[in-house]
């Protein structure tokens, strides 16, 4: 199986250097003939910064293609890509075999010939080709930018503690509850359920089967979100889409009131009218205390997230250097 997902790795490393060519300063270049004919654009400030070809020192070349070098590190570049490719799909990596090794390598000569066929061609002087490649090279270097940065931002220790210490009621998890729901159409079914589960004993899932008219009412009213005071999912969250990915909702405040305000698990709420004119009860299931969420538990969030914030600054440092232009009244123009 690992040998057979390597081969399709390799076929796809093959396909994608067919379409869109190697990136800048790796070992496949266009001949500087054809962007010197090219048409300039308004992009050509930026082509500037495109690196030439790396030398490539006698003993790490492992082939040769019309006299240019297919390097050792042409290889590794390919390899890291197929790591990145192996884990992406949930498998183990496992080193080459000498066998797969060549196979790569043979691959590599084989986009190095289509990239120079199409240089000969004269298929890098195409508008979509340019306007291709600009792409490719507008998302390098904007990359390239991003790891730049950061190696050189630092934030310490002492940045995060201040941020948690700062924040720290925003890294306090409030009280959620695991709920089930049983709901009739009149107050005197819910004065009889009621009056069945704590007088008899009624298993309250059952009771549910049988008499309740909510949705839930198939798997015993067991709500599938965890349940949370209004107000702390609206400063945990902030939306109800985000409270909802996290699995996590809230009732209207009639019955949010009922339900914390059962005091053991397993308990029952009294009967009460919600918003949808029906009579609801509900049963504790599962309880999680409020707790303050230490700041280890909490550190490489924090971390990255200062670190997005430098990186922000240094991007609005370069906007209040830069000279920007935008025309969103063309955006209508877009063939999507």
């Amino acid at each position: 199986m690992a040998h057979q997902v390597v081969r399709g790795l390799l076929a796809a490393a093959l396909i994608a250097l067919a379409g869109c060519d190697k990136l800048p300063g790796f070992s496949q270049d266009a001949p500087k003939q054809d962007a010197a004919s090219a048409t300039p654009t308004a992009s050509a400030p930026s082509a500037a910064v495109t690196p030439e070809r790396p030398a490539v020192a006698p003993d790490e070349v492992l082939a040769s293609v019309n006299g240019v070098p297919i390097s050792k590190a042409d290889l590794i570049f390919r390899i890291e890509e197929l790591k990145v490719l192996v884990k992406n799909i949930g498998q183990a990596w496992k080193p080459l075999t000498t066998e797969q090794l060549d196979g790569l390598l043979k691959e590599l000569v084989n986009a190095e010939l289509m990239s120079q066929d199409a240089a000969a061609r004269g298929l890098a002087r195409s508008t979509e080709a340019q306007q291709r490649w600009e792409m490719i090279r507008r998302g390098f270097f904007a990359q390239q930018w991003l790891e730049w940065h950061r190696t050189k931002l630092e934030v310490g220790s002492d940045d995060v503690e201040r941020y948690y210490e700062q924040n720290k009621l925003g890294f306090r998890e409030p009280e959620r509850r695991r709920l089930r729901q049983l709901t009739v159409e009149s107050e005197s079914q819910a004065k009889q359920a009621l009056a069945r589960l704590l007088g008899e004993s009624m298993d309250f899932a059952a009771l549910v089967q049988q008499i309740s008219v909510s949705a839930n009412a198939s798997n015993g009213g067991m709500i599938a979100e965890w349940v949370m005071r209004a107000n702390e999912k609206a400063f945990m969250y902030g939306t109800d889409a985000d409270a909802k990915t996290a699995g996590v909702i809230s009732l209207d405040p009639a019955l949010e009131a009922a339900v914390f305000a059962i005091d053991q698990v397993n308990g029952f709420s009294n009967y009460v009218k919600g918003s949808d004119n029906r009579y609801h009860i509900f049963q504790l299931v599962e309880r999680k205390e409020a707790r303050q969420r230490p700041s280890s538990e909490v550190w490489d969030g924090i971390k990255n997230f200062l670190l997005m914030q430098k990186l922000q600054e240094a991007m609005n440092e370069l906007k209040g250097k830069a000279k920007i232009e935008e025309f969103p009244e063309r955006l209508t123009g877009v063939d999507q």
